[in-house]
């Protein structure tokens, strides 16, 4: 099954969802994934973070940076309807 599908169904079945307590328990599984996706993406150590600080300035330095409204542009036409 597409997964484009299976989101809808999901949507669906929450919006006719009454029971309280499993939506808060679907509400601290959405939240607690979110920070493990913020927790994945944070350098661990000071070594992680300098190499990700040398990463991002050789990235300017080569010109790989984007304007705030070629970033804004990109959004509004991928996601807004």
């Amino acid at each position: 099954m597409d997964i484009a599908v299976k989101k809808v169904e999901l949507i669906e079945w929450l919006a006719r969802l009454q029971d309280e307590k499993l939506i808060m328990r679907i509400e601290t599984l959405r939240k607690s994934s979110i920070q493990e996706l913020y927790e994945q993406r944070m350098p661990k150590t000071r070594e992680a973070l300098q190499a990700k600080l040398n990463q991002s300035e050789n990235d300017i330095s080569e010109g790989k940076v984007y304007s705030q409204d070629e970033v804004e542009n990109y959004f509004n036409a991928r996601f807004k309807q």
